[in-house]
């Protein structure tokens, strides 16, 4: 995995639960429904976590009070991700809980002050020896995705010392894999908004890997999926065994 070999053993044994070794990572975002929202699909969290991990996940990406209340039932191979605020306190708060990562998120434009945020969040993730999941994505005024910024604002979430970033697919395994040459640490791809076919989602996994991605961090499209374990069991076919479009919508038969 590139970078591992400067990291401490925490942050190093916890990118291993994260990423498989081949350096690539399926992650299930379930972390929506922190935003007061009523998500479907989440309405039963350690249901969707148990489809989820059945069907091959490496990661679930939950809010904190998810990890408090279902700890002792969540599938032991699975890796643990909770979404923080840009606020270094919670570092302390994944290190207790025991989770494997922490991720910040951030949707705006790249010259906001509020990345500035991401520096002493990436600080402490160091001193407490925890992989950190910067997710930004670029978008104007109108909050549309800017896919020329996407190269940009992965390059940022590595200045600023993410282990690893969490952006949007801007369209083209062509302009993916730039954005991947001009990151020196690994990018998974947010899944998106819900979509109507199966092989319009497995044609961006399979773009994303293409380009030299580090994999998937997807959300809508997996738990709101008639069935949540094949869509995940399809994905990873995708990211871990380079199977095709075709082989992967065997899965979901």
């Amino acid at each position: 995995m590139q970078g591992v070999h400067h990291m401490d053993a925490g942050k190093a044994l916890r990118m291993k639960r994260i990423f498989r070794e081949d350096g690539k990572t399926l992650i299930i975002a379930m972390d929506r429904s922190g935003r007061g929202q009523d998500v479907p699909g989440l309405e039963r969290p350690l249901e969707t976590i148990r489809k989820v991990a059945e069907g091959g996940a490496d990661a679930v990406l939950v809010n904190p009070g998810v990890v408090r209340r279902f700890y002792e039932a969540i599938p032991r191979d699975l890796a643990i991700i909770i979404s923080i605020p840009m606020d270094p306190l919670y570092v302390e708060l994944a290190a207790r809980l025991g989770v494997h990562g922490v991720k910040t998120t951030f949707f705006g434009s790249l010259e906001d002050e509020e990345l500035k945020k991401l520096g002493p969040v990436a600080i402490a993730c160091q001193d407490w020896g925890i992989p950190f999941l910067a997710e930004i994505v670029p978008q104007d005024e109108n909050r549309r995705l800017v896919p020329k910024a996407v190269k940009a604002a992965a390059r940022m979430a590595a200045e600023l010392g993410a282990d690893f970033v969490k952006t949007a697919y801007p369209g083209s395994p062509e302009e993916f894999s730039e954005v991947v040459a001009k990151t020196f640490i690994p990018v998974v791809v947010l899944g998106g908004p819900k979509m109507d076919r199966d092989e319009d989602v497995l044609k961006i996994a399979k773009g994303v890997m293409e380009a030299g991605g580090a994999g998937l961090c997807i959300g809508r499209n997996v738990f709101q999926h008639r069935n949540p374990t094949k869509m995940t069991r399809a994905l990873a076919k995708i990211v871990h065994e380079n199977a095709s479009i075709e082989d992967a919508l065997k899965e979901l038969v």
